[in-house]
């Protein structure tokens, strides 16, 4: 049965994230959505062209499916002070934006919150659900407070406590929780019993398994060594600091590193790659349109991920690792926990501990001696275990059971 759903999410197109394909999932479906964002401005920190505080702020991309962006101040360097102001502004833009839903508008059935970071974005959909008596879902897809300890931006036992007990309230007020690891959903029993909590992990978009290459107009330029590719943002948990020192610890050697993205340590990394004297190892792409992705996969011989070595990120798996396992290529990663295990599982790469540049090092020469058939049996690990373990039809069909009950 068709229903009229509400999604609240920090991001939308062409801002990349799953969200976006799950909005165009349910549209298929049949349902009307509604589409709640803010104006599209990340990783770059600056609004993406033609978008604006009085441009696209409110888009019908057919009868059913509406998007209204909504005014925030952007994130510009990402320094904390700026970060803090741009949550915030968007978090004011919510509550207002809601308080106009819940009384002024058409009832909708369903709210599905699409939760990154920060967790403000969950709350006022408790308060529409109070009123209008709606379905609400969750998509927890960052765990508070656990990634602000980690990253250091919360250090005080008594906020921690008090952020801890809001994450309980905020379960105790969603019909449904998704989360996005399987230690993600075992944290989230240990804060509450007898929740209806299920384990939703990323997959990859359809461009990267269907593989279909579209050739960028600029036609970049790329190198003939052992190519390691690490597409994403450029930010803080990514541990670049250690990332670098691998890279100087390989520069006699035929190995180049391909960075495609952007993000708040972008502009750092590129000057700590000058000081280390290896800028004729690393190439920057800069950020690309997702439709280029799988041009630039195609040209690696290995992806690579890095994640710090902290307890929460243990339980992260960052979306980045379905994307290189759905397209079929092998997988280089620096990261501890689940996402450790799942490389290893795969038998389609290789993993180091978190922060372990060392055994990094030793990994990626272990990589470049491999024969190029034993490459391919690593990408067509992934590929097919990927489909065993993320297919998006799988997660289409643990959706519809949800909305549906």
């Amino acid at each position: 049965m068709a229903k009229r759903i509400l999604i609240f999410t920090n991001h939308f197109f062409p801002e990349n994230f799953k969200i976006n394909e799950i909005a165009d999932f349910l549209v298929e479906d049949g349902h009307t959505i509604h589409v709640v964002t803010g104006i599209p401005n990340y990783p770059t920190g600056s609004f993406f062209e033609g978008y604006g505080l009085f441009s696209r702020n409110h888009e019908r991309k057919n009868e059913k499916f509406t998007i209204r962006r909504l005014p925030l101040i952007p994130r510009g360097n990402g320094s904390k002070p700026r970060l803090v102001i741009n949550y915030l502004s968007y978090a004011f833009s919510v509550w207002v934006y809601t308080f106009y839903l819940t009384f002024f508008r058409k009832r909708y059935d369903i709210v599905f919150v699409h939760h990154t970071s920060p967790v403000f974005i969950t709350i006022p959909p408790i308060f529409y659900r109070w009123v209008r008596g709606s379905k609400n879902i969750l998509w927890d897809l960052d765990m508070w407070p656990d990634t602000l300890n980690a990253l250091g931006i919360i250090t005080s036992v008594k906020i921690t406590s008090l952020l801890e007990g809001v994450m309980k309230w905020i379960y105790q007020k969603y019909d449904h929780v998704f989360l996005g690891s399987k230690s993600f959903l075992d944290r989230a029993k240990s804060r509450i019993e007898a929740q209806n909590f299920s384990y939703f992990p990323n997959w990859a978009e359809r461009i990267f398994t269907d593989t279909v290459s579209v050739i960028p107009e600029n036609k970049p330029y790329f190198p003939t060594d052992i190519k390691i590719m690490y597409a994403g943002n450029i930010g803080e948990a990514q541990d670049f600091e250690n990332v670098v020192k691998a890279i100087k610890l390989l520069e006699n050697e035929p190995i180049t590193w391909l960075m495609v993205g952007d993000g708040r340590k972008k502009e750092w990394l590129e000057t700590q790659i000058s000081s280390l004297g290896v800028t004729s190892k690393v190439v920057f792409y800069g950020n690309q349109p997702l439709e280029y992705m799988p041009y630039y996969f195609s040209k690696a011989d290995a992806m690579f991920l890095s994640i710090k070595n902290e307890k929460i990120f243990e339980m992260t798996v960052p979306a980045k690792l379905q994307a290189y396992m759905g397209f079929g290529k092998p997988v280089i990663g620096m990261i501890s926990g689940e996402g450790a295990q799942i490389i290893e599982e795969s038998e389609g790469g290789f993993a180091v501990r978190g922060g372990d540049f060392e055994s990094l090092v030793e990994k990626v020469r272990q990589f470049r001696n491999l024969q190029q058939i034993d490459r391919e049996a690593m990408g067509n690990n992934n590929k097919a275990y990927y489909k065993e373990n993320f297919s998006l039809l799988a997660r289409q069909q643990q959706l519809r059971n949800i909305l549906d009950n």
